[in-house]
């Protein structure tokens, strides 16, 4: 028999125990809720083991994507279906036709799931693609919405990835210096993850500036040291991409017998590899490297091997270019009619997808033809056409320069690392003394190089006036010769652009817009200040109804 103390000790044991272990019990419950749904609301904080694997099921004989994309649609919407969708629409662009909703799918549900990851890499495919049907503009915009979600997640890896697809972008749209900006980023980021893909991917993009800003020496410097690194990784694509870019190199250096081997280890590369398109490609490329040397024929041949394909893979860029060098290589061999048609075949794709320096290529090769064949009215127009589109160019290429020196300044401390293959995750910092003196000697540098483009862009002119001048004095040899009669029936334009309400002088000023002069030029004929003829130039766009010179220059010539 217990005592009433001791019943009530017992008791109250009895009592207290279980309920303290309910309470813990109950924060363990509470804790758990919050951690789970947590993971629910934010999927990016840790990310679950992807279902399907791309690599695999790449290597998979008899895929259907149909079979796949119904038995990802049936399952519950979580980061792990946002990554299976995505690997779906990544198998789908290597066995065709690109499924795109897929993709959409994929993006639609990483919103709803808040995954951040899921998203960026939406966003990130979302851009190559836009770059892939030439749309540049659209595929940055993609491309910058991803970092923004980026910044939010866990997948650096895929981040770089996206700086680098951001990079081409903008070097597809001439805009070098925003290239640089960001494969540089790529470029410091994949040291960090140690990523020597990525980082051979960053190296090649800034090779590729160098070649845009025709910087040879550096370009070649980068492109072996992205050799360098796809070597270690064993990346045969890689591999080939980098000697067929030192190839490209070389032949600008006019070293053809080295630009030949290189191309051909590429070439070997791409056929082993069975890539159709990038085989037609190296094929074009060596097509142009022949027409350097000034062997027409072999240029040709090359080129006819890769017209198939890339019309078959609707490579617009390549087979712009591809038709253009064609037409180059028959005129070259006398074939005048065939290279003219091909020239404007090539040239009416390279306008379809705003490609400047095939446009510019193609107008200089009419230029050349025309003027060879006395035809002066349609060689003068072609090269203001050129004119134009090279102008436009040049400045955005002197900046652009400046600009890559700094990069340069910033990546050459990580080469002597790099060479030796000890591949570091930061850079050692260098003391204030030599800080300031690459700053002061790159200031030196950016004054240097305004001054030279300025004085280049001087020397340009004069050979446009020339060449103007030229021009116009076969036109007025040609004028000479044509009878009265023709003479009796030449349209005077003037009462009709007097219709448009245009004033002599807003007149005079048109005439000299459509004979391809700028602003200053036509102040120092007219003996007025720029100003003023900036004025003029808005009237005339504004009663000619046209947004720009070009417009209104052809408007003037239609009339």
């Amino acid at each position: 028999m217990l005592c009433n103390n001791q019943k009530k000790v017992y008791f109250c044991e009895k009592i207290y125990f279980p309920l303290y272990m309910h309470k813990k019990l109950l924060v363990l419950i509470i804790l758990y809720i919050s951690i789970t749904s947590c993971w629910k609301n934010d999927n990016s904080v840790l990310p679950k083991q992807q279902v399907l694997d791309y690599k695999t099921l790449k290597r998979t004989k008899g895929l259907s994507i149909d079979s796949l994309y119904q038995q990802t649609s049936s399952q519950t919407d979580d980061s792990i279906k946002v990554n299976d969708l995505i690997t779906i629409f990544r198998l789908s662009i290597k066995n065709k036709p690109i499924r795109n909703e897929i993709l959409d799918e994929a993006l639609q549900i990483a919103k709803s799931i808040n995954y951040e990851t899921g998203i960026a890499n939406s966003l990130n495919r979302q851009g190559v693609n836009a770059r892939y049907q030439h749309e540049y503009l659209k595929s940055t915009k993609l491309h910058k919405k991803a970092i923004e979600h980026y910044e939010k997640s866990w997948d650096i890896s895929s981040y770089v990835k996206n700086l680098n697809s951001l990079g081409v972008s903008y070097r597809k749209m001439n805009l070098e210096e925003e290239a640089l900006k960001y494969y540089y980023q790529a470029l410091e980021l994949s040291e960090n993850l140690e990523d020597t893909k990525s980082m051979a991917m960053a190296l090649n993009g800034i090779g590729n500036v160098f070649i845009n800003i025709e910087k040879y020496k550096d370009a070649k410097k980068y492109f072996k040291l992205a050799l360098t690194l796809e070597k270690i990784n064993k990346n045969s694509k890689g591999m080939g991409y980098d000697y067929s870019n030192l190839g490209e190199v070389y032949m600008f250096e006019k070293k053809y017998d080295s630009s030949y081997i290189y191309h051909k280890k590429s070439l070997k590369i791409a056929d082993k590899l069975g890539y159709k398109d990038n085989v037609a490609i190296i094929n074009n490329t060596i097509g142009i490297m022949f027409q350097h040397k000034g062997d027409y024929a072999k240029s040709l041949e090359y080129l006819n091997k890769a017209l198939p394909v890339l019309k078959e893979f609707r490579s617009k860029r390549y087979l712009s270019n591809a038709l253009i060098n064609m037409g180059i290589n028959q005129i070259y061999l006398k074939q005048h009619d065939k290279g003219e048609n091909n020239i404007l075949k090539g040239l009416a794709i390279a306008e379809s997808i705003s490609s400047k320096e095939n446009m510019i290529l193609a107008y200089k090769a009419l230029y050349d033809l025309y003027a060879h064949n006395n035809r002066y009215k349609k060689a003068l127009s072609a090269y203001e056409m050129m004119t134009i589109y090279k102008d436009s160019m040049f400045n955005s290429h002197s900046e652009n320069y400046i600009a890559a020196l700094k990069v340069k300044h910033e990546i050459e401390k990580k080469n002597q690392q790099i060479q030796h293959l000890k591949l570091e995750t930061t850079v050692q910092k260098n003391n204030i003394f030599y800080q300031f003196f690459a700053i002061a000697l790159l200031a030196l540098l950016g004054v240097f190089f305004f001054y030279y483009n300025r004085l280049r862009l001087k020397n340009k002119n004069l050979e446009i006036i020339e060449m103007r001048n030229s021009i116009e004095k076969h036109l007025g040899q040609i004028l000479k010769l044509e009878t009265e009669d023709c003479e009796e029936n030449k349209v005077d334009i003037t009462h009709r652009l007097e219709e448009y309400g245009l004033s002599p002088r807003e007149m005079e000023v048109l005439k000299y817009i459509a004979q391809g002069m700028k602003n200053q030029e036509i102040a120092d004929k007219m003996f007025v200040s720029l100003s003023t003829v900036k004025t003029h130039t808005k009237n005339i766009f504004e009663k000619l109804d046209v947004r720009n010179r070009i417009e209104a220059a052809r408007k003037a010539q239609g009339l």
